[in-house]
């Protein structure tokens, strides 16, 4: 799928806050003491790794103008 200039734009806007998902949750689970140990620590890296893609895809793919 080629991506039109609207959506690079897009992609570059929501690409700090994906960045700051993927880092945040697990500093702000480590701050409020739910981390018990490093695999509590990648699960939840994972998870914010999830969320960031799905919220990047759908953005992008939400962006796509139709055609006439």
């Amino acid at each position: 799928m080629a991506l039109d200039s609207e959506q690079k734009k897009v992609l570059k806007s929501v690409s700090g806050s994906c960045l700051g998902i993927i880092v945040g949750l697990p500093l702000l689970m480590w701050a409020f003491g739910k981390l018990d140990s490093w695999k509590d620590a990648f699960l939840y890296l994972g998870v914010g790794l999830l969320v960031a893609l799905f919220l990047g895809v759908f953005y992008v793919l939400g962006s796509k103008i139709p055609r006439k």
